[in-house]
């Protein structure tokens, strides 16, 4: 009987490499990988996926659904057809079936969980935190690397291990945000409504981050302010978010040492204090690209 505890879901948009190499570290496990392709470019993208595991169950969307959407899919079906948790990885992650043991074994009781994470140069990078006051983030790091569960109230969405039930019940991923914070507005409405969060802190998932986005590019930079005063107004009000100094100050930093940043900075702030939320197109970011 196949095992039902865990289906992998692994988001892929142009980046076909990357979704062949985590589904190569993979496949051997005893969980079942779902790739959900989101709207890539070519239709051929997965051709190399398709003929050498064909086991993996694909969904293709026809479109991008941001990541919000595309794993949506991926955890809807995964409910569907009876398991009981799901893996959302990036595909630029480089996962180890150590790294998802681990996660499951912490996942009873628990509505999330996720695991430390680091660069391919095993540099780790903020992949959990708390929150003072329910607004201030407060980073979480184990110093010792106990290799133990800790409870936090966030975890990144590169590597987070969902509940399924608690994620239909919830609503599952706020499709709005499209790109950035959605992981940080799901862990919040989990804790909010009494879920547990819990982080393994000595399985180490190695991510390139932007992988598929570039953090520094001019999309990223709009998504990213954007949706920090999306998150604010959609739980403390548009006064938390025309008041969110910490915002403001970081987007003056971001002009001053980038002046090519004015234009994706400036848009996603207002568009982030008007409540403009889901994708939008060159043409109405003002000729922003990636």
């Amino acid at each position: 009987m196949a095992d039902k505890s865990l289906c992998i879901v692994i988001l892929n948009w142009n980046s076909v490499a990357d979704t062949l190499r985590a589904v190569r570290l993979l496949h051997l496990s005893p969980w079942s990988i779902c790739v959900v392709d989101n709207g890539s470019d070519d239709a051929t993208e997965l051709a190399p996926l398709r003929q050498s595991y064909p086991e993996v169950h694909i969904i293709e969307t026809g479109q991008n659904l941001g990541y919000a959407g595309g794993m949506n899919t991926g955890m809807k079906w995964a409910l569907t057809d009876g398991f009981t948790h799901a893996l959302l990885l990036n595909p630029d992650t480089t996962p180890s079936i150590d790294v998802v043991e681990n996660m499951l074994n912490l996942a009873d009781g628990c509505a999330v969980v996720g695991t430390v994470q680091v660069t391919e140069d095993r540099v780790p990078y903020l992949s959990a935190a708390t929150l003072l006051g329910k607004k201030k983030v407060v980073p979480f790091d184990c110093p010792t690397s106990c290799g133990q569960g800790h409870d936090v109230d966030i975890v990144s969405g590169a590597g987070m291990m969902i509940e399924l039930t608690t994620a239909e019940s919830l609503g599952y991923i706020d499709e709005r945000f499209f790109h950035y914070k959605e992981e940080f507005d799901y862990c919040y409405r989990v804790t909010s409504s009494g879920g547990r969060i819990r982080f393994h802190c000595g399985s180490p998932l190695i991510h390139r981050c932007g992988g598929s986005l570039p953090t520094s590019s001019p999309t990223a930079l709009y998504y990213s302010f954007r949706n920090e005063l999306l998150f604010l107004r959609k739980h403390f009000g548009l006064f938390a978010s025309v008041s969110a100094l910490g915002i403001y100050r970081k987007a003056l930093r971001s002009i001053i040492q980038s002046p090519s940043s004015t234009v994706p900075v400036f848009r996603g702030i207002a568009h982030g204090v008007r409540g403009i939320t889901g994708p939008l197109s060159n043409l109405e970011v003002g000729g922003i690209t990636k």
